[in-house]
């Protein structure tokens, strides 16, 4: 998993600033669908 301040350091590089939940929600919601596209990729080779 990407390190918490790595992300904040991300994200907060635009006008809005992000606080510590929000950016571990957004790190979170990010793996999540990074986990739904490999599955996906993965049931397209099999296909």
């Amino acid at each position: 998993m990407i390190a918490l301040e790595n992300c904040k350091k991300i994200l907060n590089k635009g006008e809005r600033k992000y606080k510590d939940e929000e950016v571990k929600i957004i790190r979170e919601y990010l793996y999540y669908i990074g986990g739904l596209q490999l599955e996906i990729e993965n049931n397209d080779l099999k296909n």
